[in-house]
């Protein structure tokens, strides 16, 4: 398989395992904070990092990758000239690869300093979102913080125009005053398929005597604290040492890192 269609086959599975999973997004070093109170009022910060994982190094490879590949006897495995039709695959390869992966972020293309300005800019001008620098590498610092009172489901992040199937945190309502507090983007270690499909760029470049440290690409590491600080009914939820006192009533508190393989969740119960 040429690198070419190394990389189309990597955007299919990063765009099959994103829409089902969700990962294209992941927090970096970070902080954050959920006051949500019995009588629904919440406020949620988000202070750190936010991590297009591993886009930047995909679209660099399909940069890289945009020149002919040399083809090969199928038997001796000796170099020979392409035939046109082996040219079109290969540039329809590119194209496809190219295609996923603007789309699942946008049609930005992440090696373009404007692109990248006008995402931070469309970003801003959202609701919460204090301040949203790119620093490089896929990684965005951001300042984001919101209140409101809870009549409908929460979600954190979204993008406006940006087709999102995770979120780091979100609440889900009950009809029995209750609401479901989970972050599944705190968990790292509990299935993200990005880092599957880095682990399979290097395993498919070592099978064919590539160069896989020029392919592989490594999560950025995660590192944080979630709390969420409460007057309302804890029902339950997965702290390792539950519930302690706060100035306005209860906080439970995740430290997350690497290591850490269970997303943060609580139930509460509120006043009504």
């Amino acid at each position: 398989m040429t690198k070419l269609k190394r990389l189309a086959a990597g955007a299919v599975l990063l765009a099959s395992t994103a829409m089902l999973s969700g990962c294209l997004f992941q927090p970096g070093r970070f902080d954050s904070t959920l006051h949500i109170m019995a009588d629904r009022q919440f406020t949620f910060s988000y202070q750190g990092e936010i991590v297009m994982a591993g886009l930047t190094d995909l679209a660099a490879m399909a940069e890289a990758s945009s020149e002919a590949e040399p083809c090969t006897d199928g038997d001796s495995g000796k170099e020979r000239t392409c035939t046109e039709e082996e040219l079109a695959q290969q540039a329809r390869d590119d194209a496809m690869a190219r295609q996923m992966l603007e789309g699942m972020i946008g049609g930005a293309n992440m090696t373009d300093e404007e692109e990248i300005a006008k995402m931070a800019d469309m970003l801003e001008r959202q609701r919460g979102w204090n301040s949203v620098e790119f620093i490089g590498d896929g990684v965005f610092m951001v300042d984001f913080a919101i209140a409101s009172a809870l009549g409908h489901d929460f979600d954190f992040p979204t993008f406006e125009d940006m087709p999102m199937a995770n979120s780091f945190v979100s609440i889900r309502l009950r009809d029995d005053s209750k609401a479901r507090i989970s972050a599944p983007g705190f968990a790292p270690t509990a299935g993200n398929p990005m880092g599957a499909m880095m682990g399979m760029f290097g395993a498919m470049a070592a099978a064919e005597g590539d160069d896989a440290d020029s392919i592989a690409m490594e999560p950025r590491p995660i590192d944080g604290t979630f709390r969420i600080v409460t007057d309302a009914r804890i029902l339950a939820n997965n702290t390792d040492e539950g519930p302690v006192a706060d100035q306005r009533g209860q906080m439970l508190v995740w430290d997350i890192d690497a290591g850490t393989t269970a997303a943060p969740t609580a139930l509460i119960e509120f006043a009504d």
